[in-house]
């Protein structure tokens, strides 16, 4: 691992925190870049770039911290030193998106699921360098296993598995996937609706069935471990149902019984 890029005298760079900078650089760039082709103004896109920032990096870390109190405790220094106290919540960060998402569309009056779609892909950047500097800084450890692809992390004796190398891979799976299925998914005939929507509901269904998949891996207190199984599946499960009646194909079905 690689919790450390470099030292120069007293400045030390991290790798997690070098990395969610550069991640954080480049969905900004990617949700400005989508949110001007909707014709949305310059300062209104960095205004809401920036309080998606603050609020979901604010709620993944307050969320880590709770869940990993008896890591942190009442101590100020390693709530807020990222880079030495590693550690933010999926959980978290879904909530502080959605929050901001929601102040959003709100003060402006936007379609919340064409806005939905487009920072679809500007939060995978972000997400794929955050677990990878994860992986480098040796947080979210994984159970210890005698597979081929365990990883011996710093401060630890057993082989664990790599939780956070297989969401990256997983995600950068995602993200190749959305790419294609933008200009198809108005294509398929089964989604009669053609509503947007699909590639949002899509990119959050695979992240709760990634999230739910890699929760059987992650070492976890058997009570969070319950708990992340359960709002995985549950989330993934609610966004199907979503997705479904979205499709147009219930509300045709009710059409057409009426009419008979």
């Amino acid at each position: 691992m690689l919790p450390v890029l470099f030292s120069i005298g007293p400045i030390t760079v991290y790798s997690l925190g070098f990395l969610l900078t550069v991640g954080a650089f480049l969905s900004s760039f990617v949700v400005w870049r989508r949110l001007r082709e909707l014709g949305i103004k310059e300062e209104k896109t960095i205004d809401f770039i920036l309080t998606l920032a603050f609020f979901g990096l604010i709620f993944a870390r307050i969320i880590y911290i709770f869940w990993h109190f008896d890591q942190f405790g009442f101590s100020l220094s390693r709530w807020f030193l990222l880079g030495r106290y590693s550690g933010l919540s999926f959980w978290g960060g879904m909530l502080g998106f959605w929050l901001a998402l929601w102040l959003f569309i709100k003060r402006e009056k936007k379609d919340f699921w064409q806005l939905a779609d487009e920072l679809s892909f500007g939060l995978l950047p972000l997400l794929i360098l955050a677990k990878t500097g994860c992986f480098f800084d040796g947080c979210s450890l994984g159970k210890p296993t005698n597979l081929f692809w365990g990883i011996y992390f710093p401060g630890t004796f057993l082989r664990r598995q790599p939780v956070s190398a297989l969401a990256v891979v997983f995600l950068f799976l995602i993200f190749l996937f959305l790419i294609w299925l933008e200009r198809r998914w108005r294509l398929l005939a089964w989604y009669k609706s053609k509503a947007c929507g699909f590639v949002f509901l899509t990119f959050l269904s695979l992240l709760f069935l990634v999230n739910f998949i890699l929760a059987f891996w992650r070492d976890s207190q058997l009570y969070f471990y319950w708990v992340e199984i359960f709002l995985s599946l549950t989330g993934f499960l609610a966004t199907v149902i979503v997705f479904y009646f979205r499709s147009g194909r219930k509300l045709r079905r009710q059409n057409e019984k009426k009419k008979s």
